[in-house]
């Protein structure tokens, strides 16, 4: 079963120069909101994986349930190129409502800056700003007045559930756990690597051999696993930080032909697949789910619905799941095989005319998607 909340855990320190309600936009009645993705990822897929054509896929089938209108401007992994964006947005004569960045590659910081000449409400997604960053630029609804909130899946907790049940699927004897994140300094691949240093640090027995940084690709995956596991023979779990780097991992250990099994955070197609065949012990599905997330929250918002007023403007929210056996092969039937993407509309506040936390739980959408198959 997918089971398990996505509910939103707000984050601390908030630094706001007002209260919540005394930013919150006003109802714009039937007005559709304009938003600007800056997508940091590739537009055609060129061997770091589709997350982002996925993200951005989930993102404007959610935009559009709800009439908004989206624009997705691909910077090909070029964080310059995020950053001219930004720049050519915040120059724009007709600016938009809404602009959705992600910290990649520690860009964020500098695009906020930008788009502070803006009028435009940023929103920050998937990456948070390091503590250096917060130090250096301020908190949500502070110095940068237009910067609304951040929202972000909990990649600790998604990371300790891989672990937890990678090591269930070990067995009893002692784990010998080799691991493959990304780089050093962005905050969601330290909290994959915290999350997995939580749940082996539970028994003496476990420990982790070694935790090296990637790029994020499958070849870099493979390359880096074939290193490990020469290095050591007896590790018995590989996990990696994203799917493609998981199936480069698995490739290395199918290779060697390694007695380890493999397990990795992100839920592309092909991994999801892998998983259903038996070659992958599990993957975490929701990270492509963001941009969905962000496009309720910022309907509702453009309602005059604040998300700061239940808690914050920082959003962390607990949504990734474990897929194995038969939920993976339900989570790829509903998520990739369908023509329409599962509809997020039903998570609104604003529509619900609910009170309280968002509550982004999966399975009530998947048991949705399944009914009306």
């Amino acid at each position: 079963m997918l089971a398990g909340c996505m509910s939103g855990v707000l984050g601390a320190g908030l630094g706001l120069a007002a209260s919540p309600s005394a930013w919150a936009a006003p109802d714009r009645g039937d007005t559709p909101a304009r938003i600007v993705f800056l997508n940091p990822g590739e537009e055609t897929e060129r061997g770091t994986g589709q997350h982002w054509q996925l993200v951005s896929r989930f993102m404007t089938a959610t935009a559009e349930r709800f009439g908004m209108q989206l624009e997705v401007l691909y910077a090909e992994r070029d964080h310059l190129l995020m950053l001219r964006q930004a720049e050519s947005v915040a120059a724009r004569s007709d600016p938009p409502d809404y602009v959705v960045i992600v910290n990649e590659k520690m860009a964020a910081a500098q695009m906020l800056r930008t788009l502070s000449r803006s009028p435009a409400k940023v929103l920050l997604i998937h990456n948070d700003l390091t503590d250096a960053q917060r130090a250096a630029t301020g908190n949500e609804r502070g110095a940068i007045a237009n910067w609304i909130g951040t929202i972000t899946a909990d990649a600790a907790r998604g990371s300790f559930r891989l672990m937890d049940y990678l090591c269930r699927v070990n067995g009893d004897g002692p784990a010998r756990v080799i691991g493959i994140t990304g780089d050093p300094i962005t905050p969601v691949s330290k909290e994959r690597a915290q999350g997995v240093a939580e749940a082996l640090a539970r028994r003496p027995q476990d420990r982790i051999e070694q935790l090296v940084y990637g790029d994020w690709s499958f070849a870099d995956g493979r390359e880096k696993a074939l290193v490990l596991l020469a290095r050591y023979p007896d590790a018995n779990i590989v996990w990696a930080a994203n799917d493609t780097m998981t199936l480069g991992a698995l490739a290395a250990v199918e290779a060697k032909h390694a007695p380890a099994i493999v397990g990795g955070l992100g839920a592309l197609p092909e991994a999801v697949a892998t998983v259903i065949s038996g070659k992958l012990a599990a993957i975490v599905a929701g990270d492509q789910f963001i941009g969905a997330c962000a496009m309720v929250v910022l309907y509702d918002y453009h309602h005059g619905v604040d998300f700061a007023d239940v808690g914050g403007p920082r959003l962390k929210l607990d949504y990734l799941k474990v897929l194995y056996g038969e939920n993976a092969a339900r989570y790829y039937e509903i998520a990739f095989k369908r023509r329409n993407a599962p509809d997020f509309s039903g998570y609104s506040r604003y529509r619900l005319r609910r009170a309280g936390q968002y509550d982004f739980d999966l399975q009530p959408l998947l048991n949705r998607a399944a009914k009306a198959a």
